[in-house]
């Protein structure tokens, strides 16, 4: 069966307007349509990430096929129907289940379908009884079946996933569509976004800042999603470690303090939600969130303890649930369904297993999906013996053809497999449903399941109108990806993950500075070179392992000669090996965490950038045998991308705002660095040629020596470094000139505005210590002392004085014990 076709293979009415266009258009046109859609969708972010991957190669793209699925408004309708009651019946299921348990008292339902389901929360039995333990969202997925009705396939309770890609389908489907459809008018979205508006406003009490989206993070596959809904829906987007449940109630973390959650839209598993009661080792959830549940201080959409509703052993009773409850027939048909658990059914099931799909009832388990015409015979006798083993854990669905839908594949136009997810709302005692939907494309022409995980593509689904749906709304889908970023409202980990942003680029950009120079000086790159003294590299190389600290490194005495004849190989270690701490690719992993994290609050240039920069990076670093100059050169272009994406965070949002954080950061760590590098190159006493080469390697380390040039326009001597890069007041880089501008970034902190704070009183010790230094005292020797022990002494003390800085700062804005 094909949507756009009827028995006899005529045109349906419905589809003979775009199926026209189609034609007129030709496959040219829809191919240059399906590059817009591609760019369209790239250029905005839009991505569907394989479940439980964090490789960048995982993040795909969205994919979305120029040509709609399309049915009409009066079908649509006696769907709607069907949809309300469907949703109206889970929402009676759901308070019965938790509270007086009618259904199993009175044998409607089996108990072993309910109790051996790992999606029932005995947590929140009694939760039924209030008047806000509600199935607020329901989604459905529905095929067209053989009798040219639309089936239900399964249906979405706990966090219902697809609206926000339904959304983004229907907006990237306007940019083409009045050219390649200009005399079709379908019904719009934007009544149901309404809804759901107005439905967390009331739920809030209509402070929508009091309300919140609560995403798993980054690594999910449908974050995008999460991000561009809490746009959308305009409210907060928060993980697990945003909020705080105290005193039975739930706060946002906040820079200025705790601000108090009411109204939560779960976007996260049930069991993973509170590992206080919940799963234990839980690492997403909100430790008190069933608590704050059950002292009726928030309203959760939906909430825990909905995913039984997904239990797929109801379906076989479903019929006697309406009728029990609605005294209704059930509208819309589903596939045939038989509960194992029974012993006629378990026969039938047995005698019939090569004409039959065998499921678990519980999703919460691994998938797995046994197709009985596709198994061998001891395949089959293996299953047969698991259901006589344990029964009650399956059923047995019918295998049914659903109809198919024209698809564009890069040479031709042909039939795929299509699957439906509808969306409805709780509206006082009854329920919307939104004009539109996710429609899921199978990746093959004949596959038996249509899965986004598994490579398919998306429609938009056009429920036909007429002129007068043709509604022009201003800002009808706004989705600015902006969050919340001024300095008081802030959340805590955006907040820390803003300042570690700040530490692992500093940190980044200065090991690839001085690793390139170390490089650049063993193959003498530099054109006015001779050769280069082997002590100063082995100066720079040690410096390198103390920057890094990643020992023994250069600093290994029983490896010491190899490590002389060939540095190359622990200089690639510490650039390639990312399990090893302080490499380079260990710090490029912990800064490609926190740009995720902070994906949503950065602009999306920065993410484009920062995805191009990583994906070349990982192709360097696990690739074998590059030569020296080869190295070099990727070092060089790496360097470029990072300073570039530098100035991309440095443009996302102002320094009054969030941004102080990751430039309180950023300082701090080039503050350490260049003091740990400090204490390796300056406080030692060396020959003219060997000094002017470390002292060299000290400037260029922090890209200083033409500024330095420009000043002193004389060789390089120690006295003028140390005035240069620790004692200077003018020069942005210099020890003192970054300790100052520090004291004044923290007087835009919430909490500097009323006290002196730990971590500013380390600042004005720095700041009183370098006011007091003295380079010629600095730099004096006595007798035949290699080291400028006060150098190194004064150095000491304030290397002392940073790290209690940035642990005093730690404490004061990143955790909460103060508030608890």
């Amino acid at each position: 069966m094909n949507e756009m076709y009827d028995h006899e293979h005529n045109i349906n009415e419905h589809w003979r307007a775009i199926s026209e266009d189609i034609e007129r258009a030709g496959m040219d046109v829809l191919k240059e349509k399906q590059n817009d859609i591609n760019w369209y969708l790239e250029d905005n972010g839009v991505t569907f990430n394989i479940h439980n991957s964090t490789d960048i190669a995982n993040k795909r793209t969205w994919n979305m096929d120029p040509i709609p699925f399309v049915i009409a408004n009066q079908e649509w309708e006696e769907i709607k129907i069907g949809l309300k009651q469907r949703a109206k019946l889970f929402n009676l299921i759901f308070k019965d289940l938790y509270a007086q348990q009618r259904l199993i008292k009175e044998n409607i339902i089996p108990a072993e379908v309910i109790f051996t389901h790992q999606g029932y929360a005995s947590e929140v039995f009694d939760f039924g009884f209030k008047e806000d333990f509600l199935l607020y969202f329901y989604a459905v997925d529905m095929a067209r079946g053989p009798d040219g009705k639309m089936w239900v396939i399964s249906d979405k309770t706990q966090a219902p996933s697809g609206l926000g890609y339904a959304i983004e389908n229907r907006s990237t489907m306007n940019t083409i569509s009045k050219d390649l459809y200009p005399d079709i008018f379908t019904k719009k979205l934007y009544p149901f976004i309404e809804s759901y508006k107005n439905l967390l406003h009331q739920l809030s009490g209509g402070d929508i800042s009091t309300a919140a989206l609560l995403t798993s993070g980054p690594h999910n596959e449908t974050y995008f999603e999460h991000s561009y809904l809490s746009s959308v829906l305009e409210i907060n987007l928060v993980q697990g470690n945003d909020l705080l449940c105290k005193n039975g109630s739930v706060w946002l973390k906040s820079l200025s303090g705790l601000k108090k959650i009411n109204t939560i839209l779960r976007r996260m598993d049930d069991r993973y939600c509170d590992p206080l009661e919940l799963k234990n080792d839980s690492k997403l959830g909100v430790a008190g969130l069933t608590e704050a549940m059950r002292q009726n201080s928030v309203n959760m959409i939906n909430p825990i303890g909905s995913a039984i509703l997904e239990n797929v052993g109801l379906n076989p009773f479903m019929e006697k649930i309406c009728e029990y409850f609605l005294g209704e027939k059930l509208i819309l048909p589903q596939i045939a369904t038989w509960w194992c658990g029974q012993k006629k059914e378990l026969d039938f099931v047995l005698k019939n297993l090569d004409h039959l799909i065998i499921k678990k009832i519980d999703k919460t388990d691994a998938i797995k999906i046994y197709f009985g015409r596709k198994l061998s015979s001891e395949e089959r006798a293996h299953l047969s013996d698991l259901l006589i083993e344990n029964p009650h854990k399956y059923v047995a669905q019918e295998e049914i053809s659903f109809s198919c839908v024209p698809y564009l594949t890069p040479e031709k136009i042909e039939s795929r497999k299509a699957v439906v997810r509808a969306f409805c709302l709780k509206e006082e005692e009854d329920y919307s449903v939104m004009d539109g939907g996710l429609v899921r494309v199978s990746a093959s022409q004949d596959p038996l399941m249509v899965s986004s995980q598994q490579g398919g593509t998306s429609k938009d689904l056009w429920i036909l109108g007429d002129a007068s749906d043709d509604i022009k709304i201003p800002n009808l889908l706004p989705y600015s990806r902006y969050v919340e970023t001024s300095i008081d409202n802030i959340s805590t980990p955006k907040a820390e993950n803003l300042f570690w942003l700040g530490r692992y680029l500093s940190r980044s950009i200065a090991t690839t500075r001085l690793i390139n120079h170390l490089i650049k000086k063993i193959i003498n790159f530099y054109r006015d070179e001779v050769s280069t003294p082997k002590e100063s590299q082995w100066v720079l190389q040690n410096a390198l392992t103390h920057m890094t600290m990643t020992y023994p490194g250069f600093l290994d005495e029983q490896n010491k000669y190899n490590l002389q004849r060939f540095p190359m190989g622990e200089i690639v270690s510490v650039i390639k090996e990312a399990t090893r701490t302080g490499s380079l690719a260990f710090t490029f992993s912990m800064l490609a965490n926190t740009n995720l994290n902070l994906k949503d609050l950065l602009a999306f240039e920065s993410s484009k950038l920062f995805d191009k920069m990583a994906k070349e990076w990982y192709e360097f670093i696990n690739r074998k045998g590059d030569s020296t100059l080869i190295i070099a050169h990727e070092l060089d272009k790496f360097f470029i991308y990072l300073v570039a994406y530098k100035e991309f965070v440095r443009e996302s949002i102002f320094k009054e705002q969030g941004l102080i954080l990751y430039d309180i950061g950023y300082k701090i760590e080039a503050a350490m660095l260049l003091i740990s590098k400090a204490r390796s190159l300056l406080c030692q006493k060396f020959d003219r040629i060997v000094s002017h080469d470390v002292l060299e390697g000290m400037l260029h380390s922090v890209e200083s020596f033409n500024a330095y040039r420009a000043i002193y326009r004389s060789s390089l001597t120690l006295e003028h470094v140390v005035d240069f890069l620790i004692l200077s007041p003018q020069f942005p880089k210099s020890l003192t000139f970054i300790t100052t501008d520090l004291l004044q970034d923290f007087t835009l902190l919430p909490k500097a505005k009323t006290a002196t704070m730990e971590y500013e009183k380390s600042m004005l010790q720095a700041q009183e210590l370098l006011q007091n230094l003295d380079v010629q005292t600095l730099i004096a020797l006595h007798g035949n002392d290699g080291i400028y022990t006060h150098l190194d002494h004064a150095l000491h003390q304030l290397s002392e004085f940073y790290i209690q800085c940035s642990d005093a700062f730690s404490n004061t804005y990143f955790s909460h014990y103060d508030e608890q």
